[in-house]
């Protein structure tokens, strides 16, 4: 029988999104190659560029340090994401007040390393979220929605942390972060026909009994990412719960790797991240290719 239709749907998180890279890795040891890519933020990054095959290893190249590099291949720095405000910008004062940096910068150099800027000539179906400010509801970028936006721009959009970044601008519309409306948008995988669905999600709270002081001794910023990670995990299971009900002939892997003690902003700790992802990913994927999950189009039910 034909394999099932795999997705991969990829949360934001930041730098802690490079934990995303060991989850594919685990997925191409154990020949579990997706067909479709969901995101938002992280996420989005992640299916802009290994959903129109870039090789892992070359995405991965990018967080190693200088002398261990072996590709010359996308290096997103915090600079890229630093951008100084246009024109436009400075003179409209409101505007210029909602975020402290535009994603203008970010998008341009996306737009100057993707090999595909355009939706409809991706080899694999890819799905970009973000969040119309002012009607309140997500946009969804990709084949049969907003397919004429050039992907830089659309992940530019899901990209925009509010606060930290000016909505981004697309057309007469603004855009923000898509997590804003959801946490995961793992419904657009299955209205593209998966069968599994691959949950990449890198919120997990960071929960260590032997730990000799509690999160709240160990300052705002621990506090604030614990909190934050509480909150987006419990939307993170719910979604998942409520769509195993609506869809009980898809399966939903949810890989939540224990990276809850890493900073949102710590590329550095790249490495770490990736092994952590790829651990918890090859756990839960040997054992569901153990059951079969991956041979046939009706997989039993399991959400881990």
């Amino acid at each position: 029988m034909p394999r099932p239709k795999i997705a991969f749907v990829g949360s934001g998180g930041a730098a802690r999104g490079i934990a995303h890279l060991g989850v594919l890795k685990a997925c191409e040891e154990l020949g579990v190659l997706p067909d479709i890519f969901v995101g938002a933020s992280a996420g989005a990054m992640l299916g802009a560029t290994y959903g129109q095959d870039i090789p892992l290893d070359v995405l991965m190249d990018g967080f190693r340090p200088p002398w261990r590099r072996r590709h010359d291949g996308p290096r997103l720095s915090v600079s890229t994401f630093l951008g100084a405000p246009s024109l436009s910008q400075l003179v409209d004062p409101g505007y210029l007040a909602s975020g402290a940096f535009s994603l203008d910068k970010l998008e341009r150099y996306v737009a100057r390393t993707l090999p595909i800027n355009d939706f409809r000539q991706l080899p694999h179906p890819v799905y970009i979220t973000a969040v119309d400010l002012d009607s309140a509801r997500r946009v969804v970028f990709g084949p049969g929605y907003e397919d004429r936006v050039p992907i830089s721009q659309a992940v530019a959009a899901s990209c925009c942390v509010p606060g930290i970044f000016r909505p981004y601008k697309i057309g007469d519309r603004y855009f923000v972060d898509g997590e804003v409306a959801r946490t995961l948008s793992a419904d657009l995988a299955v209205e593209a026909g998966a069968d599994v669905v691959i949950i990449s999600n890198i919120y997990r709270p960071e929960i260590d009994p032997s730990a000799k002081r509690s999160v709240a001794q160990r300052g705002p910023a621990r506090v604030l990412t614990q909190t934050l990670n509480i909150l987006l995990t419990e939307k993170e299971r719910r979604g998942v719960e409520l769509l195993s009900r609506m869809y009980p002939r898809v399966t939903f892997l949810d890989i939540a790797p224990d990276i809850g003690k890493f900073s949102y902003l710590n590329r550095f700790a790249a490495r770490s991240l990736v092994l952590r992802g790829y651990r918890t990913a090859l756990r839960v994927l040997a054992e569901s290719k153990r059951k079969g999950l991956f041979d046939d189009r009706r997989p039993e039910a399991i959400v881990n």
